[in-house]
């Protein structure tokens, strides 16, 4: 079973992390890997989810604060442990906000574009 899932819809890639995983260095690698593989991806604005994530190792957390990437990040979750989550990875270098309603993500999303300030082009 896969630990994520990623979709690309409307020039946004969106991460959905299975419900109660534990989120470590290798779960990130693999995503880095993945991720890679949709076009445009390293100026594409993404929306992470999450919803049902449990736990992320301080290993991990180090990784998050560290990664920049060039188009908006978009976290959304609902309940406590996803804001202390969220807060974390707030502090990247990454231009990321925290949401607590995904059709507010994926507005803000969509009108912040790119690094460029273009929209990325679906597809």
């Amino acid at each position: 079973m896969a630990d994520f899932t990623i979709t690309h819809d409307a020039g946004i890639l969106a991460v959905l992390w299975r419900p109660g995983v534990r989120i470590g260095p290798a779960q990130l690698d693999v995503l880095a890997n993945t991720i890679t593989h949709f076009p445009h991806w390293h100026v594409s604005p993404v929306l992470v989810h999450l919803d049902l994530v449990r736990h992320i190792t301080q290993p991990a957390r180090r990784m998050l604060v560290a990664y920049h990437h060039a188009g908006p990040i978009g976290l959304t979750g609902q309940d406590p442990v996803d804001r202390v989550l969220a807060a974390f990875i707030v502090q990247s270098p990454s231009r990321t906000r925290y949401f607590t309603d995904s059709g507010e993500a994926r507005a803000w999303l969509s009108s912040v574009g790119t690094a460029s300030g273009r929209p990325v082009p679906a597809g």
